[in-house]
């Protein structure tokens, strides 16, 4: 199993924090252990031996970083201002041949939701926070027997059962069915795709199966705004 980091994006809703700075490279703790460091750790924890990081926004910054880090392949994506998430995904996807996680890099997630991650069966495993959410949060939509229904921004909060984490496992299998899905996309002339997209189009293929995992006693924040940033440190900073 491979992963790979979403770390493209220039984080500008923090503001002073990523004027030149990349979000992931976000200091935890007075060492410099930064948000990246964070997933890197957790990552070679539960036996990951390759990680693709995409970068874009200052790349050269992440690749100074990390540069001794032999499990560590760049990826960079030249296109990182004008595409979203998907298509960062869509320039590792290349560089992928078995099942692998994805994640943002400004996301940080206790160690024990990764080790569920990887534990659980199914093409898409998507882990979610049980909870009222916001107009602004990654949405699921689930129906009585707990079966993935929706996953969106748009949807009304008040349908909504959580927050997607940002973090999830996919097999191998479904690959050729992102690259292609993601073409299908593009070709539409919007680059403005998230991953989910995907994951929306895949919920009526019945062909693939999807899981979702409730992580609500766990610690997870992802990192947009300061207060996140600030939280993030106090959780995680250690």
């Amino acid at each position: 199993m491979v992963a790979v980091i979403m770390a493209a994006g220039k984080g500008s809703r923090l503001g002073e924090y990523t004027t030149d700075l990349p979000k992931s490279l976000l200091p935890l703790d007075y060492n410099g252990n930064t948000l990246l460091d964070y997933n890197l750790r957790v990552l070679e924890k539960i036996g990951i031996q390759k990680i693709l990081v995409v970068t874009g926004f200052n790349s050269q910054l992440i690749e100074k970083h990390i540069e001794n880090n032999a499990k560590v392949e760049i990826i960079y994506n030249p296109f990182w201002n004008y595409c979203n998430v998907l298509g960062s995904l869509y320039m590792a996807l290349g560089h992928i041949k078995e099942d692998f996680l994805f994640l943002h890099a400004d996301t940080l997630a206790d160690y024990e939701i990764w080790q569920m991650l990887t534990e659980s069966n199914g093409d898409m495993v998507l882990p979610y926070e049980n909870k009222e959410c916001g107009d602004e949060e990654m949405k699921v939509v689930l129906d009585n027997n707990n079966n993935l229904l929706d996953i969106t921004k748009e949807v009304a909060p008040e349908k909504a059962q959580g927050e997607f984490l940002g973090i999830a496992k996919f097999s191998k299998e479904t690959i050729p069915y992102f690259k292609n899905r993601a073409e299908e996309l593009f070709k539409t002339g919007n680059l403005n795709y998230y991953m989910e997209s995907v994951v929306q189009s895949a919920i009526d293929n019945d062909s693939i199966f999807i899981k979702v995992l409730d992580i609500l006693k766990y610690k997870f924040v992802e990192v947009d705004f300061e207060e996140d940033y600030l939280r993030a440190k106090e959780l995680f900073g250690s």
